[in-house]
């Protein structure tokens, strides 16, 4: 079960951030790692309104099967609601209580997902079963404590971010999913790193996306005034606006291999 869902305002916000150039280039990133092949099956975790599914479909054909889940109803509707082919589908589902067979994916994926879900090790083993023998798994996570974010108010963005971190269960999850996929029995395969610098605001770039989402957030928790949170936001219109405005975050991809019958993979 994941800490937070997302009503019809929430999904919207979270859809823009999604069409941004920023998360665009790491649904690129993430394809490209994954290296899935004609007539796999694949498996999207936590699918959202469903971006990344439509091209694992392209490379799978239709020879291949995906099938993409989200603990929201809300996502599940805007995934479904685009164009799909016929070996491509959606369906609600919990990250951490599958409802699939045993080994029934050649390849799982999960991206921004695995910290927000508030039993991972019950994903993890979830993750496992599902994947047959010598399959592989890519779990993308960010570690919301290393964003580096400017602000002339160093305080205020303290509070601010520190009031957003519940939003997820785990803020700091990639110092330790490697181990926890060890230990469920899958092989940590390599790691690798998705940056995302923003020295200015554009259309489309990811700081600026998630400043109404983390707003919204905090509002809603009721830790932060709304106008305190209103000036934080308009520092940073004010910082680009000067050439003053940075920010910087990453992905962290961890690919993982389940061992086969032989103990290779």
């Amino acid at each position: 079960m994941a800490s937070m869902t997302y009503d019809a305002a929430a999904a919207e916000r979270l859809d823009k951030v999604y069409l941004g150039s920023d998360v665009a280039a790491q649904r690129q990133d993430t394809i490209k790692r994954l290296a899935v092949a004609a007539g796999e099956h694949v498996l999207d975790v936590g699918c959202g309104p469903g971006y990344l599914a439509p091209s694992l479909a392209d490379a799978t054909g239709p020879k291949g099967r995906v099938v993409g889940v989200d603990l929201s109803p809300e996502m599940i509707a805007r995934a479904t609601s685009k164009p799909a082919p016929a070996w491509l589908s959606y369906q609600v589902a919990d990250a951490a209580d599958l409802p699939f067979d045993d080994a029934s994916f050649d390849v799982v994926v999960s991206t921004q997902v695995a910290e927000y879900v508030s039993d991972i090790e019950a994903f993890c083993a979830e993750v496992h079963r599902v994947l047959r023998p010598g399959g592989r798994v890519l779990i993308l996570a960010t570690d919301w404590d290393a964003v580096c974010w400017h602000s002339e108010d160093p305080d205020r963005m303290d509070r601010v971010m520190a009031a957003f971190a519940p939003h997820c269960a785990r803020s700091r999850l990639p110092r330790t999913l490697g181990q926890r996929l060890r230990s469920c029995g899958l092989h940590l395969e390599d790691v690798g790193y998705f940056p995302i610098v923003n020295v200015d605001r554009y259309d489309g770039c990811y700081s600026a996306g998630i400043v109404p989402f983390i707003q919204a957030y905090v509002s809603g928790q009721g830790t932060i005034p709304d106008a305190e949170l209103e000036a934080w936001a308009q520092e940073q219109v004010a910082l680009d606006a000067r050439g003053a405005h940075f920010f910087a975050t990453g992905r962290f991809s961890f690919l993982v291999t389940k061992p086969g019958a032989d103990g290779g993979n």
